[in-house]
């Protein structure tokens, strides 16, 4: 019985993960259940499957012993960048969603019809889902490379590869291209669909909020 419990946990959150990345129009539906449905509890579970997901992908690139292509802005030497990466890469990215959410609750009880109707956990929740499409297709583009450094490939080789034009190039931009744009309009889906009522603010917090969010990942993430 035990058994059969902890497996429909995890259809259910495998089902949330996957419809908050390549269905996000749906996102306010299942805010609209979370009382009852457990939802901040699969979108809190779903960040983190994300957020482990990097962390994995940022010790192969530690264990290939190549450095990060791209400048640093961390106080971390170049040789164990990766590994910091790693260990700092889910705490940040949870308690970057978690500041966002509390800051996209403060910007809303501006509007005093507002104060009862939605709260700090109904924000982080639909924030949660609308985060998942720009880790997914950011952590492939990540994945891509680890897989080519844990092949034997060098820092300069991998370099020259996505300088050059070509598939490989063209999947790598193209993955990155589908992080931003997806996660943009999921965002801007889910804030509209969150406060149908204030629907321009809406649409500029879902804009403001993803950005914000999408740069303090990528401060840390190389």
């Amino acid at each position: 019985m035990a058994k059969r419990r902890d497996y429909l946990r995890m259809k259910r959150l495998l089902i949330t993960v996957f419809q908050a990345i390549f269905q996000p129009w749906k996102n306010a539906q299942a805010l609209e259940k979370q009382k009852t449905s457990g939802l901040w509890t699969r979108a809190f579970l779903g960040l983190l499957f994300l957020a482990l997901g990097l962390a994995i992908t940022s010790i192969i690139q530690a264990a290939s012993g190549n450095f990060p292509a791209a400048p640093v802005y961390l106080p971390f030497s170049l040789e164990n960048y990766f590994v910091w990466q790693a260990i700092l890469i889910v705490p940040w990215a949870m308690l970057s969603w978690l500041a966002i959410s509390f800051l996209a609750r403060l910007i809303f009880l501006s509007g005093r019809s507002q104060k009862e109707a939605i709260s700090l956990r109904q924000f982080s929740a639909g924030l949660a889902l609308s985060f998942y499409p720009f880790l997914f297709w950011l952590w492939l583009s990540h994945l891509l490379t680890a897989v080519f450094y844990s092949l034997g490939m060098s820092q300069k080789e991998w370099v020259d590869l996505i300088s050059e034009p070509g598939w490989f190039q063209f999947t790598y931009l193209l993955l990155l291209f589908l992080a931003v744009s997806s996660g943009l309009i999921s965002s801007v889906l889910t804030m509209v669909k969150t406060v149908p009522a204030r629907k321009i603010t809406a649409i500029f917090l879902g804009f403001g909020l993803f950005l914000v969010f999408s740069f303090l990942v990528l401060f840390l993430l190389r």
